[in-house]
């Protein structure tokens, strides 16, 4: 399965959910979502918000290769550290790293 795939990602936190013995109701209080929101995902209707997938992963106790993530791809420190800063940002802060990320590309390629 590929790790994009609304309804296998639904799957795997339905089936965490039900390990926990937790109804969708529950769960959703406990990480602060709609019941709505946390069923259409385990019904494979729509991707969590990064910010609910992250609840959910870390109070359902998964990991990203549950996920079909494999971790020899995030062997690199920086780019973990990149990622994770991208992950967390505000849309402003994104395009701005955009913007600085181009400038340097243009930089390197004018270099060759």
């Amino acid at each position: 399965m590929l790790y994009d795939d609304k309804k296998f990602i639904g799957q795997v936190i339905k089936k965490a959910r039900q390990k926990a013995k937790l109804s969708q109701a529950e769960l959703s209080e406990k990480i602060d979502m709609t019941d709505k929101n946390l069923g259409n995902i385990e019904n494979g209707k729509q991707f969590p918000q990064v910010n609910n997938f992250l609840r959910l992963i870390e109070f359902l106790d998964l990991s990203l290769e549950d996920f079909g993530v494999k971790k020899k791809a995030y062997k690199d420190e920086s780019k973990d550290a990149l990622l994770k800063l991208i992950l967390l940002s505000t849309k402003k802060e994104c395009q701005a790293y955009l913007e600085i990320l181009n400038v340097i590309n243009n930089i390197l390629i004018n270099k060759n």
